[in-house]
């Protein structure tokens, strides 16, 4: 074996070495059905509205305004309150954010993570959290403090806090020619442990929902140092593959000589 095929090999184990990364987040209507044994879900009325309710396993949507939602697909479903997303003689007060709802699912990590992934959303986002408390007899969600991880600010940018997390002109955070990827993403670093994660958006009551794309869900352990960053594979194959490369360089410029 001549000296390119064993830095070639000394490559390929580096990036079979790599770490692997795991979704950590169950996709909202992963398995499909009527409804979401990994998600729940309350709400009430805000602004004036009366109401509330819960559902320990969310509604899966079917019917969905497509554009501007992201479509349905297999293993991602949006969830809701029932099939329509709609909620049947609410009392709306202002027709923009006469609800609140709030998302909830939960997670295991074996050491600290960096979480990332995408979610959309109908009408407005408040935030995603990280446990609190939930009163179901109200739909009333109570975050810890200190216990947000992404707001509307941090996800949309400053300026877009009021703007849906659809695809359509105007209302929406992206742009109609985005359809279908009509989501955003968002990423937060989280301890070993147990955890509820809660995301609250507020609605109409009229085609409310909510998706989380597990794709670009992912977890990687985090380094030690304070200001150390964690390269993802194809970086870390691509600066493998330049080191050997210069190495070779080097030895063959040695033997012209």
């Amino acid at each position: 074996m001549n000296k390119n095929t064993l830095a070639l090999s000394a490559l390929a184990a580096m990036v079979a070495a790599l770490p692997v990364h795991a979704g950590v987040i169950t996709n909202t209507g992963a398995l499909g059905g009527t409804a979401d044994a990994s998600w729940s879900m309350m709400w009430r009325g805000i602004n004036g509205s009366t109401g509330s309710g819960s559902l320990a396993q969310a509604a899966l949507v079917t019917t969905i305004p497509s554009p501007p939602w992201e479509p349905n697909a297999s293993g991602t479903n949006w969830i809701g309150v029932n099939s329509t997303a709609t909620l049947s003689g609410f009392s709306a007060a202002d027709g923009i954010h006469s609800v609140e709802y709030a998302f909830t699912t939960s997670i295991n990590l074996a050491t600290e993570q960096l979480v990332t992934g995408a979610i959309g959303y109908d009408n407005i986002f408040v935030g995603g959290f990280i446990n609190g408390t939930f009163d179901s007899a109200t739909g009333t969600y109570t975050p810890d403090a200190g216990g947000q991880f992404v707001s509307s600010a941090s996800l949309l940018g400053p300026g877009n806090e009021a703007k849906a997390g659809f695809c359509r002109d105007g209302d929406g955070f992206l742009p109609s020619s985005s359809f279908p990827n009509c989501t955003v993403n968002f990423a937060f670093d989280l301890p070993a442990g147990i955890y509820s994660l809660t995301f609250v958006i507020q609605g109409d009551g009229t085609t409310d929902g909510f998706l989380l794309n597990q794709q670009g869900v992912t977890v990687v352990t985090q380094p030690t140092g304070p200001t150390e960053t964690v390269p993802e594979p194809a970086t870390l194959a691509l600066f493998g593959a330049g080191l050997i490369g210069l190495a070779l360089r080097r030895k063959a410029a040695v033997r012209n000589r």
